[in-house]
C-alpha cells in the first residue's frame, strides 16, 4: 500500500514537470449553464440580432445537454442568413496582460454558410480595447464530423486596456445546442 502511494505520488510529480498546463492555476470568473429563461424565451441575460430575412427558432432543450438541466438550442431555418446570439452585460473584472481561456460546449446539425459566406462562429473579444482579429472558433471546422457535444477553448491574453469580455455566437444555417460556458483567468 505504502509502495503504491509513493508511486502515484513520483507520478504526479513527473506529470506536473513535463506538462506544464496541469500546473497552472485557474480562476473561474464567468458561467453559464443556460438554465434560466427570460421572458422572450431566451436565456436571461443574452439577446439576439438578426439581419434582415433570417428566420429563427429559439428552445430551451431538456432532451440535449452538456450538464444541468437543459441546453439553448437555436435553429436558422432555409436558406439560411445571420443571427447572433450575444451576452447582454460583458463579464467584468478582467486585468489587463492577465490570460483568459473561454470554454464552450457546443453540439451542432446540418451548419452551414450563410448565402452571404458568413461562417457559423463562437467569438469573443475584449473592451474596450480589443483584439484584432477577433478570437473565434470557427465552428464549421471544428465540429466537422462531429456528431456529439464537443468542448471548445480559447486562450488569449487581455490588451493593456481591457476591462471586460464580450461573447457571442453568430449563426448561419442548421442547429446549434450551446451550454456551459465558462471564463477563466489563467495563471502561474
Amino acid at each position: 500500500m505504502r509502495k503504491n502511494i509513493f508511486t502515484i505520488i513520483i507520478i504526479t510529480a513527473c506529470l506536473f514537470m513535463v506538462y506544464p498546463a496541469f500546473s497552472e492555476n485557474y480562476r473561474l470568473i464567468y458561467e453559464e449553464g443556460f438554465e434560466s429563461k427570460s421572458p422572450g424565451n431566451l436565456p436571461s441575460g443574452w439577446q439576439t440580432k438578426s439581419n434582415r430575412g433570417t428566420v429563427a427558432e429559439f428552445n430551451f432543450d431538456d432532451t440535449e445537454k452538456h450538464n444541468g438541466k437543459g441546453s439553448f438550442k437555436i435553429t436558422v431555418k432555409p436558406p439560411g442568413g445571420s443571427i447572433t446570439l450575444f451576452k447582454e452585460a460583458n463579464v467584468k473584472g478582467i486585468k489587463p496582460g492577465k490570460k483568459y481561456e473561454i470554454s464552450v460546449w457546443i453540439k451542432a446539425k446540418d451548419l452551414g454558410y450563410s448565402p452571404n459566406f458568413i461562417a457559423p462562429a463562437f467569438r469573443y473579444n475584449y473592451s474596450p480595447e480589443k483584439i484584432i482579429p477577433v478570437p473565434t472558433l470557427d465552428l464549421m471546422y471544428l465540429l466537422k464530423g462531429e456528431t456529439g457535444w464537443k468542448n471548445l477553448t480559447y486562450a488569449t491574453t487581455a490588451p493593456a486596456n481591457a476591462q471586460e469580455i464580450t461573447l457571442d455566437l453568430v449563426l448561419t444555417k442548421g442547429t446549434v445546442w450551446i451550454d456551459d460556458i465558462q471564463v477563466f483567468e489563467v495563471g502561474s
